[in-house]
């Protein structure tokens, strides 16, 4: 694969000394790429020439196509635990869209796996605002309520807890406070950390129709057992914590 990137980065260089429009090479580097894709599949070895395709559909200006192959490359990245690629790829999207509300949550919980509490700040700040502002906030909540099963730092679970009254949920908001990071979480690390970042949408909507909370992993996470990680977070609510999605 390093050969194939070489050559599509030497030809690159070599055809802007020639003066070839940027459009022009990138429609032909990205041509290669896709094709190598397609070849390999996806997976974590694949994360740099997803990044690659990212920057090469920004600069045919279909900021679309970047968006999807940025959030490929997030994900293999997170994969293969180059998280410090990961949180570039994050920011590059944040400087493009910066409206952007996965990639806001995806970076917080980077931030959050490195100890960078007051940068995770602002990150969920802004993807709590941008999810009332799209109504999604009980997607959103769910990632909150993730998070308050991670971090055990009381000034930023009084942070947390506002975030989560701001999502419209008082109750869920005063079990922050008055509750504890769950020791198995926080002892799972990134393990924790890489779930709660890949959720998808489906997977945050799944749960919140269901009207339950998600469960922070304390292992491996593997697809059969998701509905296992959905609890009911109060006695006599909709669901029992072994009952069916």
């Amino acid at each position: 694969m390093f050969g194939f990137l070489k050559k599509v980065f030497g030809d690159a260089e070599e055809r802007f000394g020639r003066g070839e429009s940027a459009g022009i090479m990138a429609s032909e580097d990205l041509g290669r790429i896709e094709q190598e894709l397609a070849r390999l599949g996806h997976g974590p070895d694949t994360s740099r020439l997803l990044n690659r395709a990212g920057d090469l559909y920004l600069v045919k200006g279909d900021r679309q196509g970047a968006l999807k192959r940025y959030g490929e490359a997030i994900d293999a990245f997170l994969q293969s635990g180059e998280y410090d690629n990961a949180m570039a790829v994050c920011r590059k999207i944040i400087r493009v869209v910066p409206e952007v509300i996965r990639t806001r949550r995806t970076l917080a919980w980077l931030c959050l796996g490195k100890g960078f509490l007051e940068i995770a700040r602002e990150h969920i700040d802004a993807y709590a605002s941008a999810s009332v502002e799209a109504g999604l906030e009980p997607l959103a909540l769910q990632q909150l309520l993730l998070m308050a099963q991670f971090v055990d730092r009381e000034d930023f679970r009084e942070f947390l807890a506002d975030k989560v009254s701001q999502l419209g949920d008082e109750r869920a908001a005063e079990r922050v406070r008055e509750g504890r990071a769950k020791e198995g979480v926080r002892a799972a690390g990134w393990s924790a950390v890489v779930f709660a970042a890949m959720l998808t949408p489906e997977e945050l909507r799944h749960a919140a129709d269901a009207g339950v909370e998600l469960r922070a992993p304390t292992g491996e996470v593997v697809t059969d057992n998701f509905d296992s990680l959905l609890i009911d977070p109060e006695p006599g609510g909709p669901r029992s914590p072994s009952g069916g999605a």
